[in-house]
């Protein structure tokens, strides 16, 4: 079998981002999860970064940043925010 193919999802709290992760659930052979963002549910966003093993979590609103940090804390998921986070993702 191929190595996964390296994906990520901008939106993921969002209804679309949301199917994409079933999707995602349901082929997770074929998919590795890099990065996820959302706009400001960093709990949504933080459980979702452990369930898919995310590389980085991206948090779009910089002011919770820190509160993504602490959410992921000793996950070893990598916590960023603001619009060069997002574009960097």
């Amino acid at each position: 079998m191929s190595d996964p193919r390296s994906v990520t999802v901008l939106g993921c709290t969002g209804s679309i981002g949301a199917s994409t992760l079933d999707l995602l659930r349901r082929n997770k052979d074929a998919y590795r999860v890099e990065a996820l963002s959302a706009h400001r549910n960093v709990a949504e966003l933080a459980a979702l970064a452990r369930e898919f093993d995310a590389r980085v979590a991206v948090i779009a609103d910089p002011d919770l940043y820190a509160s993504l940090a602490e959410a992921l804390a000793g996950s070893g998921i990598t916590p960023a925010a603001g619009p060069a986070a997002l574009v960097e993702a």
